[in-house]
């Protein structure tokens, strides 16, 4: 991976890592978020994102799943079966922290022949969290991310250089295994809207690039 630097996020200056390759995929009208552990809904900049992209006509569904404080990941993996429902190009899935291995565990336990239209991912891990045990059992099975990779599109991991929860290296394994894009924010902490982030720029503009441009994506908001 060549890394570059990208002047997108004016607050919280960014470095990128650009995957090897990359898939076309048709624009996504289709947006679900999960969030992570002690989160809600209406956390950090989940709501902004049904804010931005409503208006052009994408769905963005962010649910609450289930005693996010004590989390159980059969739980949560019934209520994404339940929320995600049928996935295909045009549909894309955020994750955030906890979020993020629960949407990988969620497609390694599907059993169709689905197709992604693009994976974006926000301070994740596939490993054990030092000091966070209430998550270790989200990791305790295989996530099969090479098989991920393969029927996603687009894929892109951000990552903090200063993230207090989910240390750094822990979010950049993540990114290689999904031979994912690479975006870390400076001083980003841990993207939480205790931090600055009840909106979150840096993703908006990779979230643009899959809904709103393209000849295919010729959307005006609906007023």
């Amino acid at each position: 991976m060549t890394p570059r630097t990208d002047a997108a996020a004016a607050t919280h200056p960014t470095v990128q890592e650009q995957a090897t390759s990359t898939s076309p995929a048709p624009p996504a009208t289709r947006i679900v978020v999960v969030h992570g552990l002690g989160a809600t809904a209406g956390s950090h900049w989940f709501g902004a994102l049904q804010e931005r992209y409503t208006p052009y006509g994408i769905e963005v569904v962010v649910p609450d799943l289930p005693d996010s404080q004590a989390p159980d990941l059969d739980t949560w993996l019934s209520r994404l079966a339940e929320v995600i429902g049928t996935i295909d190009e045009h549909t894309v899935l955020v994750g955030h922290s906890l979020g993020c291995v629960s949407i990988l565990q969620h497609l390694a336990a599907r059993d169709d022949d689905w197709r992604l239209g693009g994976l974006a991912l926000v301070a994740g891990f596939v490993e054990q969290v030092p000091g966070i045990p209430e998550v270790d059992h989200f990791v305790a099975r295989e996530t099969d991310p090479a098989g991920v990779a393969a029927r996603t599109a687009r894929r892109v991991v951000l990552s903090a250089d200063d993230d207090p929860v989910v240390p750094r290296r822990l979010t950049e394994d993540l990114a290689r295994v999904l031979d994912a894009d690479l975006t870390v924010v400076d001083g980003a902490g841990h993207f939480l809207a205790r931090g600055g982030f009840d909106r979150l720029e840096v993703l908006e503009s990779v979230l643009d690039g899959w809904t709103l441009t393209g000849p295919e994506a010729d959307r005006h908001a609906v007023s």
